[in-house]
């Protein structure tokens, strides 16, 4: 897909199963992972079934447990409008047991399967298209059905995930919350401040250098979730620090 986050549309499906939501979402996109990260091992070995149980559940635990340790416990209390809304167990780190170790790596590796499946429909070397003729030869209006189709799945799963933000939110109650501490509000007023800034940068250079809207597009889907995922890392880490100075100077 274009853009990899439409991935995690399948974990819209999961949600009544006995698997950690958040474990397919971030196991759906794992496989993409290289694109934004190049020290990792390579595109084509992450997208192999061998590396659905190897590189990508790495990629995808290393990242789900960012998320759940770092990330959200940090940001959740202080994200100008989500934080009346998010629960307040999103404010705290979770307690893992056993129990739950495999619900999340099968969560992990299946989302990795839906990532490699549809990749193999939606890709010129996908081993579906590889294997299927009539897909591989085929094109509407001069375009190959593949990428087509690629494309196809990357709007339709990217408008998937914003109706059910926007169905989230309509249905989630605002709760009383109390006011927030200066320092509070810097953090995610700077880190927005960060990746706009940056977006613009790369969005000139894109066009000054004669790139129209599908490069500058390309150029931006590739380096803003890396810069986003750095700005909520080291975000995370300066909420956490301040929170727990905060706990400390009230003992």
């Amino acid at each position: 897909m274009p853009f990899t986050v439409s991935h995690a549309v399948v974990a819209l499906g999961v949600r009544r199963l006995p698997v950690p939501v958040a474990a397919v979402a971030v196991g759906s996109m794992a496989p993409d992972a290289v694109l934004f990260a190049p020290v990792l091992p390579p595109y084509t070995a992450a997208h192999s079934w061998w590396g659905v149980p190897t590189i990508d559940l790495a990629v995808s635990l290393v990242v789900l447990a960012a998320w759940w340790f770092l990330v959200r416990p940090a940001w959740a209390p202080v994200v100008p409008g989500l934080r009346r809304r998010l629960p307040t167990t999103w404010e705290r780190r979770p307690v893992l047991g056993r129990r739950d170790v495999l619900p999340v790596v099968l969560g992990c590796v299946a989302g990795s399967v839906t990532h490699v499946v549809r990749d193999g429909c939606t890709h010129e070397s996908g081993f579906v298209v590889l294997a299927w003729p009539a897909l591989r030869d085929a094109s509407v209006g001069g375009r190959p059905l593949p990428f087509l189709l690629q494309d196809l799945s990357s709007v339709l799963g990217l408008l998937a995930l914003l109706a059910a933000a926007a169905v989230w939110w309509r249905r989630a109650r605002p709760r009383s919350t109390g006011p927030l501490r200066p320092v509070q509000v810097a953090v995610p007023v700077v880190a927005l401040a960060v990746v706009v800034a940056v977006s613009l940068v790369v969005a000139a250079r894109v066009l000054l250098a004669g790139g129209g809207v599908g490069a500058t597009v390309t150029a931006l889907a590739f380096r803003v979730p890396p810069l986003v995922a750095v700005v909520l890392l080291v975000g995370a880490v300066v909420l956490l620090a301040l929170r727990r100075r905060d706990v400390a100077g009230t003992v």
